[in-house]
């Protein structure tokens, strides 16, 4: 199968359509998706993710829709979004590369993040674009916080599998 026709079903929650269609806070359910995946990663534990069944993770009837992998293979950074959180989730040099892995971790992550989201701003009457920015940077960590850079992370037990292996 080419990596152009890789497919992953995601849940869809009622967000989507508010961030993407009726706030344009995002371009694309794409751009809200690595978004989402991205939240999700940065609030939840490994272990919560992996525990998700496909159901939760891919919704179901109507809360189901298709992320196709050529979507995000065309933007180099959602691409070393996908990879590196499908590579920090799964430990395996082998998500690196494997776009179907990553799709399936990014979905994951993103229906976690978009749950947090709807908590955070879901029943807002009106575009939530300030209230989106102070999230985003109150997860920022700090100089002085117990939690690291994640991106520094990432980098850092990269260097350490490639080392060891």
């Amino acid at each position: 199968m080419s990596s152009s026709t890789i497919r992953q079903h995601y849940y869809r929650h009622p967000l989507y359509d508010k961030m993407v269609d009726e706030w344009d806070l995002f371009n694309t359910y794409v751009d809200f998706f690595v978004f989402a995946g991205s939240v999700g990663y940065a609030t939840i534990d490994k272990t919560t993710a992996a525990s998700y069944d496909e159901a939760e993770y891919a919704g179901e009837g109507e809360t189901q829709q298709e992320m196709l992998w050529m979507h995000l293979s065309n933007k180099q950074t959602y691409r070393a979004v996908a990879a590196s959180i499908a590579y920090q989730h799964t430990n395996d040099p082998e998500a690196l590369v494997d776009p179907k892995i990553q799709l399936e971790v990014l979905a994951r992550y993103a229906r976690a993040g978009v749950e947090r989201l709807a908590r955070e701003f879901g029943d807002s009457a009106s575009t939530p674009r300030d209230g989106l920015i102070s999230f985003i940077e109150n997860q920022q960590p700090s100089g002085e916080s117990d939690q690291g850079d994640i991106l520094g992370n990432i980098v850092d037990s990269f260097d350490q599998s490639m080392i060891s292996d």
